[in-house]
């Protein structure tokens, strides 16, 4: 980290510089590397949302006809639900040896999208965008026929709004300088 913002936040924030190279140690050799193994989190997170939200509407209609439950219970379960904390559905992302590029592996909970860990980043976000097509035709598009050609329709049309998203919109996000994200967190958090 540059010293004169190691001195700013010191100053700012009342933070020591020992503190300082911690976060940015951990954040540098812990966080990064595992954002970089979750690729298009976006847009798997989007899908477990769509369909965690799905099947908690099916399931609290299916609750509704079982007389044993008594109200309480049904409305501790309603609650939980709805808290969108708890999940019925998650899509996991594993790197592995395989054979072939990628494939997906169903569970009642979710989806284990496994990819060949030796391609290079395009192509496994390329290949994960492929199984997330087939996670979508499954799960969502229930009348859509699930089929190589469907799962690569749907990662075009994902691939290609990422990439309008980083040459178009990222623009807007980009700060000219660490000075000025400094800056900008100083103004919008003070302490």
């Amino acid at each position: 980290m540059d010293r004169n913002i190691s001195t700013k936040i010191s100053k700012e924030w009342g933070v020591t510089p020992k503190t300082i190279e911690l976060y940015d140690s951990f954040f540098k050799e812990t966080i990064r590397p595992i954002i970089k193994t979750n690729y298009l989190s976006h847009l798997v997170t989007t899908i477990e949302n769509m369909v965690n939200e799905k099947r908690m509407i099916e399931f609290l209609k299916a609750t509704e006809s079982i007389e044993e439950i008594d109200i309480n219970h049904k409305q501790r379960l309603r609650s939980l639900l709805a808290s969108k904390t708890f999940r019925l559905y998650s899509i996991v992302r594993e790197p592995v040896n395989l054979k072939r590029k990628a494939t997906t592996r169903y569970h009642p909970s979710g989806a284990i999208i496994y990819y060949n860990s030796c391609y290079d980043e395009k192509t496994v976000r390329i290949l994960i965008a492929h199984e997330i097509g087939h996670i979508v035709n499954k799960e969502l598009l229930e009348n859509a026929q699930d089929s190589e050609q469907t799962a690569n329709l749907f990662a075009y049309i994902a691939m290609e709004d990422k990439n309008k998203f980083y040459t178009e919109e990222c623009k807007k996000f980009v700060s000219i300088s660490d000075m000025q994200i400094l800056n900008d967190i100083v103004s919008i958090c003070p302490v």
